[in-house]
């Protein structure tokens, strides 16, 4: 049963054709509603560019605030310009992945065949002092924060990118990049757990889910996107202190994870 994400709100999602494990062979469709929903405890921002920090347009220098304190730019600390090194991975398509490996800072290209968004799986060691970021689009203006550590993350899911898009990455170390369609996901079913930032696709019929976090150190957080197949589902949530929290995931439906701590989602209700 695919599911869609094509929605008249701006952001605007692709559609989603997520074929999901126990679902009924054919076409049928029901839209996603981007608009995040948020739960008393684990509550975020949305932001177009998934980086858990609302865009602003980059100030020129830092200002004053109305209490005459300096205020930094949001965006002072991210590249303003491509890395010299050029790496194209190829296309990436459904039951198609595209792959890159190099080594130094390097614009990672690849190229979308189809209507669906990418997970990018991101090997870079133990990422001492490596950054990775979603190169400025048309949708996007200003690079998004994507990975400061190995894992899977979540990009690309504005229906009006275009299929060609790169990744940025600073680095002084060796890397492997890996893009595939979140249809190709495995499906998972049940209780999952993990460390570090992942994309699942989970299979069944619950509302929610108990969801339990611990960082990893002071400066770790947690940030959840789901999407889902229906237009109340899709939301964002997270937190910066350990929680455990019952959040409304209704499956089945796509969870993106960033974070470097510990977590798990347990499907009930």
């Amino acid at each position: 049963m695919p599911l869609t994400g094509r929605t008249a709100t701006v952001p605007v999602f692709l559609a989603l054709a997520v074929v999901l494990a126990g679902c009924a062979p054919g076409p049928g469709t029901v839209p996603v509603d981007p608009t995040p929903s948020t739960n008393s405890s684990t509550t975020a921002t949305p932001d177009p560019d998934g980086d858990g920090d609302e865009d602003e347009a980059p100030a020129e220098d830092t200002q004053d605030d109305a209490a005459g304190e300096v205020v930094d730019d949001p965006l002072a600390d991210r590249p303003t310009q491509a890395p010299e090194q050029q790496v194209s991975a190829g296309t990436v398509a459904e039951g198609s992945a595209a792959e890159a490996s190099g080594e130094g800072s390097a614009e990672v290209t690849f190229e979308r065949d189809g209507d669906f968004a990418v997970v990018v799986h991101l090997d870079c060691g133990d990422c001492a002092g490596t950054r990775a970021f979603m190169a400025p689009t048309g949708v996007t203006p200003y690079p998004g924060t994507l990975a400061e550590s190995s894992g899977a993350y979540l990009m690309d899911v504005f229906e009006d990118s275009a299929p060609k898009q790169s990744v940025w990455l600073e680095t002084d170390g060796a890397w492997s990049l890996r893009f595939e369609s979140w249809n190709d996901l495995p499906v998972a079913t049940g209780a999952q757990s993990g460390t570090g930032s992942t994309v699942l696709l989970i299979d069944g019929s619950t509302a929610e889910a108990e969801v339990t976090w611990a960082p990893a150190g002071d400066e770790d957080t947690f940030q959840g996107r789901f999407f889902g197949v229906d237009r109340a589902a899709a939301r964002m949530f997270g937190d910066s202190v350990a929680f455990t929290d019952v959040v409304e995931l209704p499956l089945p439906g796509v969870l993106a994870i960033t974070t470097d701590g510990e977590w798990s989602v347990t499907p009930q209700g």
